[in-house]
C-alpha cells in the first residue's frame, strides 16, 4: 500500500492539498474554505482526497498544515477577552505604544488610535520591581495579585496576560504571579512574557503576550478540532503547524505559544516557491503569491527566503522570528468600488469564500478581480477541476453595472480593475526589493496561488523582471513548502553587550543554557535527541541605533575568534543591506542571543513530468477570445498543462489551464517548459 505525506495549506477563499506517496505519486486537492468551521476545511480536503483519489486515510504517515486562524481572529478581532496585569507606573504601556502614526506626514491629522487588543479598563498594575539587572527593588504584592485575580473573575475574563518591567532578565516574579493568579483563580489560563518572549523592548514584549494569551483559546480550539476530526477519519498521523520563522512544530506546542504561527499559510507559500525556484536553477526569486483574499510576496537570495525578527499584523508589531513576507489585500476575491470623484478601489475588501465573486453564483453582487477575468476571457468556466462553476454572464452583469457607474465600457473597466490590482501587488514587490537595497529586475518572479499565474506575467512588465516561472503545481504552493519544511523550535534572550568590553565567557554559558532548552523542548516534543541540529545566531547594531540585524554564530565555545568573526559577518551584513558600513568608525553591540533547533524530514516533494518518448511540442486544445489592453479582443490558443512536456514552447496570446490554476501568456511573451517542470515566460517584444 502506498503510504503518504501531506501538506494542506487552509486560505481564505480554497483550502489546497498536495500528497506525495512514498511510490512518487501526487495528488492535488482544492476544495472552498469554510470560515464559519474552519478545522472542517482540511478534514473536508482529505475526505475529497479519499473519495476522488481512493486513498484509505490510514496510509498517511504525517500531516503538515499552513493556516491563517491565528492572523484571521487579529484583524478581525475576533478573540476572547482579555486581561493584562503590568509593573505599577505602566498601566498605559499599550495606549503609550511607540507613537508612531501610519502614512505620510500629514496622516496625522486624520489618523484614529486603533483599538487596543486589551482596553486600558481590563490593565491592572501590582507592585514590586526589578532592576535592569533582575536585582529586586521591592517584592511583589502578591495580596494586590490575588485581589485583581478576584476582580477578573467577577468580570468573567478567563484569560490574563502577565508583563512586568525588566522581566526579561529575572522571571521570578512573573512566574510566581503567575502560580498566586492561577492559586486564587484556577479557572483562569495565565500567559508570562518571559514565556512568550524573553528579551527587552517592554511594548514589544507586552503586545507579543497578549497576543499569546487571547490566541491561546482560538488555536488551541482548533488544533483539537482538526486531531479529533482526523481520529474520526482514521488518521493516525502526527499533526505539525507551520511557524512563521519558517518550520514546522507540533500541533501541542503551536496550541500553548500560538503566536509563534500567526504567519504561517504566506510563509509556508514562500519555501515552496523558493525550492521550486532551485529546482529551475533560479536561486535568486522574488515570490508572488496571490489567492483568493489577498497576495503575499517575498524576496529569496541563494534559495534563502530573508528572516526579520519583527513583523507587523495590522498596527500591530509581532517580534517573533519570520521569513520577510509583505502582505496587501489583493485576490481574486478583492471588490472593485467606486471613490470619491470617480476614484476606483480594489480590494482590500474581499468576497472571499462566502459568497464569493458574483460568477460563483453564491449571491456575490459586486465586480471582483474574478469576474474581470472571466469577463476578459482569461479565465474560463470552472476552477478546481471543475468543483467551482463560473458563470460568464453573471461576471459580465456586474463588470457591465461598474462600467456604468464610471462611464467607460465594459472591456475598459474589467481591464482598470486588474491593472489597479497589478499596480497595487507592484508596490508590494517594491517593499521586498527596491525598499531593501534590492533591483528587482536581476531576480526572476516565481508565481503561486490560485490567481497569481494570471497576473504574473503583467507584474514583471510594470517591474522590468526578465523571466517569470510558473510551478507545476502553483495553486498549492503553501503545500509544496510544508513537505519541504523541518521541525523548528526557536529561543531567544536579550543580551547588551559592547564589543569593547564583551563577556565572552557569559556570552558561551548563555549559548549553552538556549541550546539545552531548545534540545529539551524538541525532546519532550518527541523526536530524538540525534536528529537536533542546533543554530546559533545573533543581533548586533551599531553602538546608538535602535534596529538590529541578524547574523550566524560560529558553535562552541566563544573565543577572541568567534567574536571577532561575529562582528566581521555584522559588518558584511549591513554592507549588504545599505551599501555601506561604518567598519573602524564606530563600535557595535551585541543585543540578542538566538538559538535555533532542528530535526529534518523527509523530503518529498513533486517530480519533474518526464519527455522521454514525447515530442517536444505544444499543441493547443481549444482558442476563445481574451481581451488585453492595447490589443483588444484576439485569439487565445487553450493549453492543458498535463499536455506540455518538458522542451515544448509556444508563443503568446495564451492560456494554460490546470486543476489548480490558469496562466496568463500575454501578447508579446514566450514561454518554455524547463526539464524541471515549471513553465518560464520572457517577453519577446516592447513593454506596453
Amino acid at each position: 500500500m502506498t503510504r503518504y505525506r501531506v501538506g494542506v495549506d487552509t486560505g481564505g477563499t480554497f483550502t489546497d492539498l498536495l500528497a506525495i506517496g512514498d511510490d512518487g505519486s501526487e495528488l492535488v486537492v482544492k476544495v472552498p474554505s469554510t470560515p464559519s468551521e474552519p478545522a472542517r476545511s482540511l478534514l473536508n480536503a482529505l475526505q475529497t482526497l479519499a473519495e476522488t483519489h481512493g486513498v484509505d486515510l490510514g496510509a498517511i504517515d504525517l500531516v503538515l498544515h499552513g493556516t491563517t486562524v491565528g492572523i484571521n481572529a487579529l484583524l478581525q478581532r475576533r478573540y476572547p477577552p482579555a486581561g493584562l496585569i503590568t509593573t505599577e507606573g505602566f498601566r498605559d504601556i499599550l495606549e503609550i505604544a511607540r507613537q508612531t502614526i501610519p502614512g505620510e506626514r500629514g496622516a496625522i491629522y486624520v489618523w484614529v488610535k486603533p483599538p487596543r487588543i486589551v482596553p486600558v479598563s481590563r490593565v491592572r498594575e501590582v507592585g514590586g520591581r526589578l532592576d535592569a539587572r533582575g536585582n529586586e527593588i521591592r517584592p511583589l504584592d502578591e495580596a494586590a495579585l490575588r485581589s485583581h485575580a478576584r476582580e477578573y473573575r467577577a468580570m468573567g475574563i478567563k484569560h490574563i496576560a502577565v508583563s512586568f518591567i525588566n522581566s526579561y532578565v529575572n522571571p521570578v516574579h512573573e512566574r510566581r504571579a503567575r502560580e498566586v493568579l492561577l492559586d486564587e483563580y484556577p479557572e483562569c489560563s495565565v500567559v508570562i512574557s518571559t514565556d512568550t518572549l524573553p528579551e527587552f523592548r517592554e511594548y514589544e514584549r507586552t503586545v507579543a503576550t497578549v497576543m499569546n494569551t487571547i490566541l491561546t483559546p482560538v488555536v488551541a480550539e482548533y488544533v483539537r478540532a482538526i486531531q479529533r476530526g482526523l481520529q474520526e477519519h482514521g488518521v493516525r498521523a502526527p499533526l505539525l503547524i507551520m511557524k512563521s520563522s519558517g518550520g514546522v512544530t507540533t500541533g501541542e506546542r503551536a496550541a500553548v505559544s500560538p503566536v509563534q504561527t500567526a504567519l504561517s499559510g504566506p510563509v509556508a507559500a514562500v519555501l515552496g516557491l523558493a525550492w521550486v525556484g532551485a529546482q529551475a536553477g533560479r536561486e535568486d526569486v522574488i515570490t508572488f503569491d496571490m489567492g483568493g483574499t489577498s497576495t503575499d510576496v517575498a524576496l529569496v537570495e541563494g534559495s534563502q527566503p530573508a528572516v526579520v525578527q519583527e513583523a507587523m499584523i495590522d498596527v500591530y508589531p509581532l517580534r517573533v522570528p519570520t521569513l520577510d513576507v509583505v502582505s496587501v489585500g489583493a485576490g481574486g476575491g478583492s471588490i472593485a468600488r467606486t471613490g470619491p470623484g470617480g476614484s476606483v478601489r480594489v480590494g482590500p475588501e474581499s468576497a472571499g469564500a462566502i459568497p464569493g465573486p458574483a460568477c460563483y453564483g453564491a449571491g456575490g453582487e459586486e465586480a471582483t478581480i474574478t469576474d474581470a477575468n472571466v469577463f476578459l476571457g482569461r479565465l474560463g468556466t470552472r476552477l478546481a477541476g471543475g468543483t467551482v462553476k463560473l458563470d460568464p454572464e453573471r461576471a459580465a452583469a456586474v463588470v457591465r453595472r461598474f462600467a456604468d457607474q464610471l462611464g467607460v465600457s465594459p472591456e475598459r473597466a474589467a481591464a482598470g480593475i486588474l491593472e489597479i490590482a497589478n499596480f497595487n501587488m507592484a508596490d508590494a514587490i517594491r517593499q521586498v526589493s527596491i525598499a531593501r537595497g534590492r533591483d528587482p529586475r536581476r531576480f526572476a518572479l516565481i508565481a503561486g496561488g490560485g490567481a497569481g499565474p494570471l497576473h504574473a506575467a503583467r507584474l514583471a512588465e510594470l517591474l522590468e523582471i526578465p523571466e517569470v516561472i510558473i510551478p507545476l503545481t502553483p495553486g498549492v504552493g503553501c503545500a509544496v513548502g510544508l513537505l519541504a519544511s523541518d521541525v523548528q523550535e526557536d529561543l531567544a534572550v536579550t543580551e547588551i553587550q559592547r564589543e569593547e568590553a564583551a563577556d565572552l565567557a557569559a556570552l558561551s554559558a548563555k549559548f549553552e543554557r538556549l541550546e539545552r532548552e531548545v534540545h529539551h523542548r524538541l525532546v519532550a516534543q518527541g523526536f530524538a535527541a540525534e536528529e537536533i541540529e542546533l543554530r546559533r545566531s545573533a543581533d548586533l547594531r551599531y553602538r546608538g541605533q535602535r534596529t538590529e540585524l541578524t547574523v550566524a554564530v560560529p558553535g562552541g565555545t566563544i573565543d577572541e575568534a568567534a567574536f571577532r568573526e561575529m562582528v566581521h559577518r555584522f559588518h558584511e551584513a549591513y554592507k549588504s543591506s545599505f551599501d555601506y558600513n561604518y567598519e573602524g568608525e564606530q563600535t557595535t553591540e551585541l543585543v540578542t542571543l538566538r538559538v535555533t533547533g532542528v530535526v529534518r524530514l523527509p523530503h518529498s516533494l513533486p517530480a519533474a513530468p518526464s519527455s522521454s518518448g514525447a515530442l517536444p511540442e505544444a499543441r493547443p486544445v481549444a482558442a476563445r477570445q481574451v481581451y488585453f489592453d492595447g490589443d483588444g479582443w484576439v485569439t487565445a490558443s487553450i493549453y492543458e498543462r498535463d499536455g506540455l512536456v518538458a522542451g515544448a514552447s509556444f508563443d503568446g496570446p495564451a492560456i494554460v489551464e490546470q486543476y489548480d490554476t490558469t496562466t496568463l501568456v500575454p501578447p508579446r511573451h514566450h514561454a518554455v517548459v524547463h526539464p524541471s517542470g515549471s513553465l518560464i515566460i520572457t517577453r519577446t517584444g516592447e513593454l506596453v
